[in-house]
């Protein structure tokens, strides 16, 4: 018998309008670090120039999705990207972008039309930007040109970060303050330290409490000690206590590599490519290849592939099937001999999977002389003898024929 009392209920989640039931994305004050801010702290700076550097050096190819696999395609996206504005090469772009990212955990990559068409790709500044939610849909209230301006998802790119809210990137020097903040503390330490201010030299007993007295005997024995090179002298009646070295200050260079690690365990950057590898470790070439493989699939990688998803996503600059990638291999590039090695195997007659030319291209030379190149038969019987070499090696479509 079926319960009267019991009945089924539909229940979905309803479209957002205007905002989202949003998790608090605000950071703990006390702290006064901000975005720009950072770039003044040594060991901030070294992690970020370090994955600003690697991720513009990375040539920035488009392709287009085929059945047969992808293939390079030309067109407006590529165009932009090869020359986003005038004066403005990828690398420039690449590197603003990626700095945006760094300090602020957003990128706006503004869409500049003339009669329609894109005619540029401008950057704009993280803090001049308000997202907000409407209708469902994103808009953006931004400063653009000395005047506010509103703008949709037609008009800019934006690449985010790990966010809170679904709306804005989470800022990892705002999220980072406080280790980033014992880093500045520091440094200042330091530099009050050796300027003579964070720890006086010693004290003076004096009977005359006056701050007059005090002060014209103060200077009096500045004076004599600059005079004298070195050697103090003490007037009659007055007593000296010399300050010694806190422990805490004995441990001072400790402190700096425990919070410069601690930037870089941050960042995702290993300690070594910023120099601050203190473990008494040796870096040979098998770990120091692995730690590189480590930097570019944890550090940089991740936020390549924001970036990648973000411009590939827009219509307007790679429609259908088209699509952007960056080239890591360029950043793992091995030793002379290991790629020797690979293309022998890549142009195997059987198993290979590139051709002569191509080879060619990745090393960089030029087209092979189609007079002098060896012929198929001659590749095929040279590698059947078991004396090939990267050199006499055929191309692959051999197997094809």
């Amino acid at each position: 018998m079926k319960n009267p009392f019991k009945r089924t209920e539909e229940r979905s989640l309803p479209l957002a309008e205007n905002e989202y039931p949003l998790m608090s994305s605000s950071a703990p004050a006390g702290s006064t670090v901000t975005g720009t801010g950072a770039l003044a702290i040594a060991d901030a700076y070294s992690c970020i120039r370090a994955l600003v550097d690697a991720a513009s050096s990375l040539p920035l190819h488009t392709y287009r999705r085929t059945p047969q696999g992808r293939v390079p395609v030309e067109g407006r996206g590529a165009e932009l990207l090869r020359r986003p504005a005038p004066a403005v090469t990828t690398p420039n772009f690449v590197a603003d972008l990626m700095l945006h990212l760094q300090l602020y955990g957003n990128a706006y990559v503004l869409k500049l039309r003339a009669g329609g068409d894109i005619e540029q790709l401008a950057l704009a500044h993280p803090e001049t930007v308000r997202v907000r939610l409407e209708g469902g849909e994103r808009r953006y209230e931004l400063t653009w040109n000395n005047r506010s301006q509103s703008a949709t998802p037609a008009d800019l790119i934006h690449v985010r970060g790990m966010s809170l809210d679904g709306l804005t990137g989470l800022s990892p020097v705002t999220q980072a303050r406080v280790a980033l903040g014992l880093s500045k503390d520091l440094t200042e330490h330091a530099s009050k330290f050796f300027a003579g201010g964070a720890m006086p030299a010693g004290w003076m007993k004096v009977t005359d409490f006056s701050d007059d007295n005090v002060n014209r005997l103060r200077e009096s024995i500045r004076n004599r000690r600059q005079a004298q090179e070195g050697i103090g002298v003490i007037p009659d009646g007055v007593d000296w206590v010399p300050v010694g070295m806190p422990m805490d200050d004995s441990e001072f260079l400790a402190q700096r590599q425990l919070s410069t690690r601690e930037v870089c365990r941050i960042s995702r950057v290993p300690p070594w490519i910023v120099g601050a590898d203190t473990g008494g470790s040796s870096l040979t070439y098998s770990n120091t290849e692995n730690q590189s493989l480590h930097f570019a699939t944890y550090s940089l990688r991740p936020w390549l592939v924001l970036i990648e998803e973000a411009l590939s996503a827009d219509t307007d600059l790679f429609p259908g099937n088209a699509y952007c990638q960056f080239n890591l291999d360029a950043l793992l590039r091995s030793d002379a001999k290991t790629r020797a090695e690979v293309h022998h195997l890549a142009l195997d007659p059987v198993q290979g999977w590139l051709t002569r030319t191509e080879v060619r291209e990745l090393e960089d030379l030029p087209p092979e002389d189609a007079a002098t190149a060896p012929s198929v038969e001659q590749m095929i019987a040279t590698a059947s003898n078991g004396n090939n070499t990267p050199a006499e090696v055929g191309p692959n479509e051999t197997q094809s024929t």
